[in-house]
């Protein structure tokens, strides 16, 4: 893996901004979910709404915003664009500090879909400049970088939320970090160097509902790109799926407490990691990215995976109380499932950051952002997807191990319709 990019002025500090930009997501996210389970909600089942509830309110403005960004990010200097989100960023987490001081739910509410929204206009920026700082064959390694350290960053914003808010004086603490941290995202986006000029003769539609149809439509002018956004936003839905579920999984199959909860987070966290350092280091050039066969094997890989997971977790005999990571390693059934999820996690990281790669390097500078946009909206459909289909299956009474399996004979249909699919791929650019 060539890395000796990463430490120069090009990808340096735009590695920073994303990172941070993440983390800090995550890191206000977390201290508002626990904040309601553990002092704002009235009831388990009032938590349980609001929560639900949050996690709407976030991914909304990646329906209402993204193509309107990506228009913007198509026809504006995109690092003027990054400073002036980040600056925003600093203004939005100062409203944050307040309502975490106050614990308004209301207040908190509407800090969360101003996130929403100043993720939704970085995230079109972040992958199409890109290609602007990095030659084709740094793509790859640029991409893994990315990919590794937004689950890293998840990871960590994750656990510091859940625990600093938490504790006394907390409120004040996570202020501060949240206030910090988007400081120090400002502070490295001044170093990240001016990207191409824009395409000014472009006209931004302002009708957010015909804007996001008009950009939608103008997909299929890019195939091979928009396989690649399909392909990206399946392994959403199965991630979403996945880690939606941990906690249960992980409770009531395998018997572990809410540190064997973290433990599946972070081997995730590191599986996604390692499969995008796995992907730079041996994937192919991108030139050579129109072979769809790796896709259609991972996505079967992934399948077979689930299957011996929910086997091991067949075999697993549950304690009288939660056991802690030191007990749930002594059970082999358990291990295997957690190296299952390990596997999981580092199939989609070989399988999403050459994916990335394809989307930036088969759609047009004028369009990359765009073409970002289409993505970040599909991601966001197919993750809502993911929440109704889980919720349909146990209306229906199917317990977790079923809905693996279901899951499991899903995706192998998807690798047989990308196979079918993927002829698309040998079409001239």
């Amino acid at each position: 893996m060539n890395n000796g990019f990463f430490l120069t002025r090009r990808f340096f500090p735009l590695f920073w901004v994303q990172f941070l930009g993440a983390f800090n997501d995550n890191l206000f996210k977390n201290a508002l979910v626990m904040l309601i389970t553990f002092r704002l909600a009235e009831s388990p089942e009032q938590a349980g709404l609001l929560i639900t509830l949050a996690a709407g309110i976030f991914i909304l403005p990646f329906f209402l915003f993204s193509a309107f960004a990506g228009q913007l990010a198509d026809k504006y200097e995109k690092t003027a664009l990054i400073r002036k989100i980040k600056l925003a960023e600093i203004l939005i987490m100062l409203l944050g500090a307040m309502a975490l001081m106050t614990q308004s739910v209301e207040l908190l509410f509407a800090v969360l879909f101003l996130m929403g929204v100043q993720s939704a206009f970085f995230g079109p920026i972040k992958y199409a400049v890109l290609p602007e700082h990095l030659a084709d064959q740094e793509l790859l390694d640029g991409n893994g970088w990315f990919s590794a350290s937004t689950f890293v960053a998840i990871l960590l914003g994750t656990i510091a939320g859940g625990w600093v808010v938490l504790t006394d004086g907390g409120e004040t603490g996570m202020a501060a970090a949240i206030l910090v941290v988007a400081v120090l995202g400002y502070v490295a986006s001044r170093f990240v160097p001016t990207s191409a000029a824009g395409d000014a003769s472009l006209t931004v539609q302002w009708n957010l509902w015909r804007n996001t149809r008009q950009e939608m439509a103008l997909r299929h002018d890019f195939p091979q790109a928009f396989f690649a956004v399909l392909a990206i936003s399946w392994f959403w839905f199965l991630g979403a799926t996945y880690l939606s579920q941990i906690p249960v999984l992980v409770a009531d199959q395998l018997g572990g407490d809410d540190k064997v909860v973290l433990l599946f987070l972070t081997v995730f966290s590191v599986g996604i990691a390692l499969g995008a350092w796995l992907a730079g280091c041996y994937q192919k050039p991108v030139r050579s990215l129109t072979n769809v066969r790796w896709l259609v094997w991972l996505l079967m890989a992934i399948s077979v995976v689930i299957l011996i997971g929910n086997l091991a977790m067949n075999q697993v005999v549950l304690a009288d109380d939660l056991v802690g990571i030191s007990m749930f390693l002594t059970q082999w059934p358990s291990v295997v499932v957690l190296l299952t999820m390990l596997l999981i996690a580092t199939f989609g990281g070989l399988f999403t950051v050459p994916l990335y790669t394809l989307l930036q390097v088969k759609t047009p500078h004028h369009f990359r952002s765009r073409m970002v946009a289409v993505n970040n909206i599909t991601n966001a459909l197919l993750m809502v997807v993911s929440s109704v289909f889980i919720m349909a299956l146990y209306a229906f009474e199917f317990d977790l191990t079923q809905i693996l399996y279901s899951v499991a004979l899903l995706n192998l249909l998807v690798a047989f319709w990308y196979l079918k699919r993927g002829r698309v791929l040998t079409q001239p650019s």
